[in-house]
């Protein structure tokens, strides 16, 4: 990575996307507050005193310890130091935050791809990270499971915590979003969900998301062409929803 400097808000969502190799994930390391070789630079934080933030990665079993859903949060908890007396009932708390409740003392090994990126997620809620850092943690999901693993990871933020959402998978960009485009180990773009998709004067190929050789998805793409036929509009809709309602609120 190249001069990043990088400023993140409590409870903000931030989408963070790049193709492989651009440093998104090497930056998603650094600041949950892993050491990199070769970097050098500055993280601060609001409370100086929190601990690494885990990481939720493609394929969390890899990392998981337990037997059994509640049983990994659990030890998660343990070697955090957790209070003792506390710790079943955070474990337990934080898998029905999850929608895991009816599955805690199932076995690891019958979950789904989904279900285990749900665990992965309920052992950073249960020890109150700050930051739930989830590193294209659908990349490996069937769209039912990437859907229902999104939805959850929206829950949770509405509730107040912090997500940095890393993904090459435009359509989970949502209203609201902010999005940070890594390339060549630089930040190329960091603004809003609409003006990463929002053309120069209408032209094809003049939005930060072409200039960046992604994809739109197929709403994006709609609405480019309604503004070909000379519909300007404002805000400029990236889900199926902001679409509708804007092509029903047109000229009234």
């Amino acid at each position: 990575m190249k001069q990043v400097d990088l400023h993140i808000r409590s409870g903000e969502w931030i989408t963070l996307v790049g193709r492989n190799g651009s440093g998104k994930s090497t930056l998603a390391k650094v600041i949950a507050g892993g050491r990199v070789d070769g970097l050098s630079g500055n993280v601060k934080r609001a409370d100086p005193k929190s601990r690494l933030v885990p990481i939720v990665m493609q394929q969390p079993e890899a990392a998981m310890v337990g037997a059994t859903p509640w049983e990994d949060v659990v030890l998660m908890l343990e070697q955090n130091e957790a209070e003792e007396q506390d710790i079943a009932a955070l474990a337990e708390q934080a898998l029905q935050a999850v929608g895991l409740g009816d599955r805690l003392h199932q076995p690891i090994s019958t979950l789904s791809g989904g279900q285990k990126q749900l665990v992965a997620i309920a052992g950073c809620l249960a020890v109150y990270s700050p930051l739930l850092v989830l590193d294209e943690a659908t990349s490996m999901l069937d769209p039912e499971a990437a859907a229902f693993v999104l939805e959850q990871a929206r829950a949770i933020h509405g509730n107040g915590t912090t997500v940095i959402w890393i993904t090459q998978k435009l359509d989970e960009l949502d209203e609201g979003d902010r999005i940070i485009s890594m390339q060549d180990g630089r930040i190329a773009f960091d603004g809003s969900a609409s003006n990463w998709y929002r053309r120069e004067d209408g032209h094809e190929g003049e939005s930060i998301c072409e200039r960046l050789g992604f994809d739109a998805p197929y709403t994006v793409q709609l609405a480019w062409e309604m503004e070909k036929l000379g519909l300007s509009l404002d805000p400029f809709p990236i889900v199926p929803a902001m679409l509708a309602k804007a092509v029903s609120g047109y000229g009234s």
